[in-house]
C-alpha cells in the first residue's frame, strides 16, 4: 500500500471521528454546553415587519435578541434556526416591530423632581388679599419657628404685587418661602436671612431694600439646599410605578434633567437592579448655583458616566425663559393677549436678566460647563428669541472648546427660526421638538400670539430639510407621531400642511434620531445587529395604518434588552 494510499485512509478516519464528536456535542441540549460554547437567541420575533429604522429604512421578517442585544435580523427561515429549548418564539402574524421609543425630554417622569418637600401646602394667590390669607392659615397649622416651604403659582399678585412688609406681617415668626414655575421663589425677611446676602438673584426695590422676591442663585439655593429632603427609599416603589406607566406608549428610554433627590432614586434602583427603563439624566447640579466653578472643580467631569441602563449624559443650567401656558415664552413676536394673571412683558420672561447680572447668570455656567469637558442638554427654549439667547451663549463656548460631537441640545424648538439652523448645524447641536402648538388643544398659543403666528410654528420639515436630525420629545407614543405626520389639532384643522414629516421621519425623530441626543446613535435606538434590544410590537402595519388614525395603532408589547416588561394579555 503506497504512502499516499494511507494518508487518505487516516483523514477519512479522522473526518469520521470528528462527525462522531460532533452529533454526540450537538445532541446535546444547549443548557449542557458551556456559554463560551454555544448560546441561543433569548427572544425572537417573526413573520412580521421588522422596521429596523436603519439609514436604508430596511424592512425584515424577523429579529433575534441574545444577551440584551440584536443577535440577528433576517428573514423568518433564518432567524427561527436561532431557537433553542427556552427561546420564546413570537409569532407577529404580519404586524409591525419598532425599535423602541425614546423620550428625550421627560423630566416629569422622575419622582424626585415633583416630590413635596419639607412642610407646607400651596397658596392660589388669586390676589394679594386672599393670598396673604392663605399664607396666615397656613402657618396657623405649626408652631413659631418653623420652616415652611410652600408652592405657588406664576400670577402676577405673588411674583409682582407682594411686598416683604405685608408677607412678613402674614408670617412674623415662621421663616416662609413660595416657590413658583419659572423659578421664581417669594420669602419673608425670616427666611431672607438664611441666604448669602450678596448672593445674585435677590431682587431689591429702588430704593436697595430686598422686596421678597428671589430669582437665579438665590433662588436654587432655597429650592435645593434649604429645603429639606426626602429619604429616597420612600420613593423607590412610586418611581418604578411611575415609569411602568410609559410601557404602554413604547416608550423604553427615558431622557430628562433630575435635581439630587432624583439622581439617588434612580441609582438607588439602578444598584438593585430594579431599573426598567433606560434611563438617561442631564444633571441639576449647575442649575441656579451661586458657585458653578467651585462645584465643577469638586464634582468632575461626569458626562457620559454609567451603564447601558443608567446614565448621566450631561448637566444642565437654569434656562431663559418659561412656558408658553403662562405667557412666559421670550419670544420675538408680540403676544396679541396675555393669558388670565401672565405677570410677563408683551415679549414674555428672560429669567437671565431677572438675576440682575446676565454676565454672571447661568449664562455663565453653559461657559464654565463646557470648559470643564461637561456637555450641556435638557435646555428649555419656548420662544424664538430664547433660542438665539442660547445659541449666542454655546456659541462663545464653542469658540473656547468645540461642542461637535459631545451631543449638547435644546429642548422644544417649537419657535425655531431658520436662521438658527446654521448654528445648530455648526455646533452639532440636537433639537427636539414638541406638537403642543399643531396638536391637541393649541387655543392657548392661538390666544396669545394669533393663528397665523401658530400656523408656522413647530416647522419638522423645514428642519430635517435643512440637515438637522430633530427627535420627537413627548411622550405619547402613537399619539405624538400621528402630530407630526397629519399637523391635527383636535378640533380638525391642519397647521401648516408643508410642514408635514413622513411616516419613516417621524419613527427616525422617535427612535434613532432622539438617540443622538445621548449621543448613543451607535448603540441605542433602531434595530441592527450588536444594538441595544429594545421594541416594540404594534397591533397593526405601521406603514399602511391610515395615517390620520396611526393615535389608534395599540402597542402589543414592550421589550428592553429582551426583557418583556409590558404585554397585552392574549396578544400572542
Amino acid at each position: 500500500m503506497n504512502k499516499n494510499h494511507l494518508h487518505y485512509r487516516y483523514a477519512i478516519g479522522l473526518w469520521m471521528l470528528f462527525c462522531l464528536t460532533a452529533s454526540s456535542a450537538w445532541g446535546q441540549s444547549g443548557q449542557d454546553l458551556p456559554p463560551e460554547v454555544i448560546a441561543y437567541a433569548d427572544i425572537i420575533f417573526y413573520n412580521g415587519k421588522i422596521l429596523t429604522t436603519d439609514e436604508a429604512f430596511t424592512i425584515e421578517e424577523a429579529v433575534a435578541i441574545r444577551d440584551g442585544k440584536f443577535l440577528a435580523v433576517g428573514s423568518s427561515e433564518r432567524i427561527l434556526a436561532m431557537a433553542g429549548p427556552n427561546t420564546r418564539r413570537v409569532d407577529v402574524e404580519g404586524r409591525s416591530v419598532i425599535p423602541g421609543l425614546i423620550a428625550s425630554h421627560e423630566h416629569s417622569a422622575f419622582v424626585g423632581n415633583v416630590a413635596k418637600r419639607g412642610q407646607g401646602g400651596r397658596v392660589e394667590f388669586k390676589d394679594v388679599a386672599s393670598g396673604l390669607e392663605e399664607i396666615k392659615a397656613e402657618v396657623a397649622k405649626f408652631p413659631p419657628g418653623v420652616e415652611l416651604y410652600m408652592r405657588g403659582t406664576s400670577k402676577k399678585p405673588l411674583v409682582v404685587d407682594v411686598t416683604l412688609a405685608q408677607l412678613d406681617a402674614a408670617a412674623p415668626e415662621n421663616p416662609i418661602s413660595i416657590s413658583c414655575q419659572n423659578n421664581q421663589v417669594i420669602v419673608n425677611s425670616l427666611m431672607l436671612k438664611k441666604l448669602p446676602p450678596d448672593i445674585q438673584g435677590i431682587l431689591k426695590d429702588e430704593n436697595g431694600n430686598p422686596t421678597g422676591q428671589l430669582r437665579g442663585a438665590a433662588a436654587g439655593t432655597v429650592i435645593y439646599e434649604l429645603m429639606p429632603q426626602e429619604d429616597s427609599s420612600t420613593q423607590l416603589e412610586r418611581q418604578k410605578q411611575t415609569f411602568r406607566r410609559y410601557f404602554p406608549q413604547g416608550l423604553t428610554t427615558i431622557m430628562g434633567r433630575g435635581q439630587g433627590l432624583t439622581i439617588t432614586i434612580l441609582r438607588d434602583l439602578w444598584v438593585k437592579g430594579e431599573l426598567e427603563p433606560r434611563v438617561r439624566i442631564h444633571h441639576e447640579f449647575l442649575r441656579s448655583q451661586a458657585r458653578p466653578e467651585a462645584f465643577l472643580k469638586r464634582i468632575g467631569n461626569l458626562t457620559d458616566f454609567g451603564d447601558d441602563q443608567f446614565k448621566i449624559i450631561g448637566a444642565t443650567v437654569q434656562v431663559v425663559d418659561g412656558s408658553t401656558g403662562n405667557g412666559a415664552a421670550l419670544t420675538d413676536i408680540p403676544k396679541i393677549n396675555r393669558v388670565e394673571g401672565d405677570p410677563y412683558e408683551t415679549y414674555g420672561q428672560n429669567k437671565w436678566e431677572e438675576t440682575g447680572n446676565v454676565a454672571t447668570s447661568d449664562r455663565q455656567n453653559i461657559i464654565l460647563a463646557n470648559r470643564y469637558g461637561w456637555t450641556i442638554g435638557g435646555l428649555h427654549s419656548a420662544g424664538d428669541q430664547s433660542n438665539s439667547v442660547l445659541l449666542e451663549a454655546l456659541y462663545e463656548a464653542h469658540q473656547e472648546k468645540s461642542l461637535v460631537g459631545r451631543h449638547f441640545g435644546i429642548d422644544h424648538q417649537a419657535m425655531i427660526r431658520e436662521s438658527h439652523f446654521e448654528l445648530m448645524k455648526e455646533m452639532d447641536i440636537n433639537p427636539t421638538m414638541y406638537a403642543s402648538a399643531i396638536a391637541g388643544d393649541n387655543e392657548t398659543w392661538v390666544y396669545q400670539y394669533g393663528a397665523d403666528a401658530v400656523y408656522k410654528m413647530t416647522p419638522a420639515r423645514s428642519v430635517i430639510d435643512a440637515g438637522l436630525k430633530p427627535a420627537i420629545e413627548i411622550p405619547g407614543g402613537m399619539e405624538a407621531i400621528r402630530a407630526f405626520v397629519t399637523r391635527k389639532s383636535d378640533d380638525g384643522r391642519v397647521w401648516n400642511p408643508e410642514q408635514k414629516v413622513t411616516r419613516q421621519e417621524a419613527l427616525y425623530m422617535y427612535t434613532s434620531w432622539a438617540a443622538r441626543y445621548s449621543g448613543e446613535q451607535d448603540i441605542l435606538g433602531s434595530i441592527e445587529v450588536g444594538k441595544l434590544g429594545d421594541l416594540v410590537v404594534l397591533g397593526g402595519d405601521y406603514m399602511t395604518w391610515p395615517e390620520d388614525e396611526l393615535d389608534a395603532l395599540r402597542v402589543l408589547m414592550t421589550v428592553v434588552g429582551g426583557n418583556v416588561v409590558y404585554e397585552v394579555r392574549g396578544a400572542f
